[in-house]
């Protein structure tokens, strides 16, 4: 007999993940409150259906794909606003996403976050303005005082650069050293 998840085991396996699936919800979003907001309506839907989890891998898939789902219904209904993506865009993102495995989410996070700090101030500067602060090419390149094609591809070399480099970190834990 299968024995289901309560509620406690629940939040034991989540809550590790909170960071890394409002981060996910807000590449998505690019709004906070939105972001936060879609993380809520995915933990209610756990907990409505918190009878159905055989075990913490199959919680982590579901949650992801029910979080996933919920910030493109919330796109979908911003018909006020210009939406991020289309449709076939967020189908194919979905079926990438969907391909994945969540397991090593908290790996690659991590991987991320020193990769982003082996990056030039320049670099950092111009991660932050496009994807924290959320503005366009164009802005970021106003604001940093270069041309859009300038902006444009040094986004370009830094993504090239940060897959590298999480792709070597996540290497080496594979192979038991530290990702640092």
């Amino acid at each position: 007999m299968i024995e289901f998840m309560d509620r406690t085991e629940i939040l034991k396996v989540l809550m590790p993940e909170r960071t890394t699936q409002i981060a996910l919800a807000w590449s998505i979003l690019r709004q906070s409150h939105l972001s936060e907001d879609a993380y809520q309506d995915m933990l209610a839907r756990v907990f409505e259906n918190d009878g159905i989890f055989e075990g913490p891998q199959h919680l982590r898939d579901w949650s992801w794909k029910v979080l996933r789902n919920r910030c493109y219904k919330l796109i979908r209904e911003r018909k006020y606003q210009v939406a991020l993506l289309d449709d076939s865009i967020l189908d194919l993102v979905d079926a990438e996403l969907e391909s994945r495995s969540t397991a090593d989410m908290p790996q690659r996070a991590d991987a991320l976050h020193d990769c982003l700090g082996e990056l030039s101030e320049k670099s950092r500067q111009t991660i932050r303005l496009r994807y924290f602060e959320g503005l366009r090419g164009n802005r970021v390149a106003e604001k940093l005082g270069r041309k859009p094609d300038a902006v444009y591809k040094a986004l370009q070399r830094i993504y090239v650069t940060l897959a590298q480099c999480i792709q070597k970190k996540l290497a080496a834990l594979d192979t038991g050293d530290s990702i640092s």
